[in-house]
């Protein structure tokens, strides 16, 4: 059996209705996998395979599933695969598993320096506001000082 330009299996018809079952391969499977670690959306990655989204999520329930863990996990595959690598005694290994090391560390230093996202108070009405104005004017502003607290 042949493949065409984008490696897909060449699929010669058959006599009777309609168009044949898609079937689950380890190929298209790694392609919807590696499509989600690259944030692609389901359309994108049942399109990447040549399928619809109901026929992805008929045969590649599992892979849809992990979909938002991917890109952790295809960095932590890789970064596995780079320390194994390392122990082997790969210095190219070695310098690039510290290199992506340092970029998670100044990655990880951004983040908790970051600033806590500020909770938006609700707009008060009118009414409310007035109610809050004047329940702190004796606090401050040119009244405080004429005002015995």
């Amino acid at each position: 059996m042949g493949r065409d330009l984008f490696g897909d299996p060449i699929v010669l018809a058959k006599e009777g209705r309609g168009r044949p079952e898609h079937a689950w391969s380890l190929e298209s499977s790694n392609r919807v996998l590696i499509a989600f670690a690259r944030g692609m959306t389901v359309k994108e990655a049942a399109t990447a395979i040549g399928v619809s989204v109901p026929t992805l999520r008929k045969h590649y329930f599992s892979e849809v599933a992990k979909r938002d863990s991917a890109r952790v996990r295809m960095e932590i595959t890789q970064l596995a695969r780079l320390n194994d690598a390392a122990a082997d005694g790969n210095v190219a290994a070695e310098k690039e598993l510290l290199k992506q090391m340092e970029k998670g560390a100044m990655i990880s230093g951004a983040r908790a320096m970051e600033k806590p996202a500020k909770v938006k108070q609700p707009k008060l009405g009118k009414k409310e506001q007035l109610v809050a104005d004047a329940g702190t004017a004796s606090k401050s502003g040119e009244w405080g000082s004429l005002l015995k607290h």
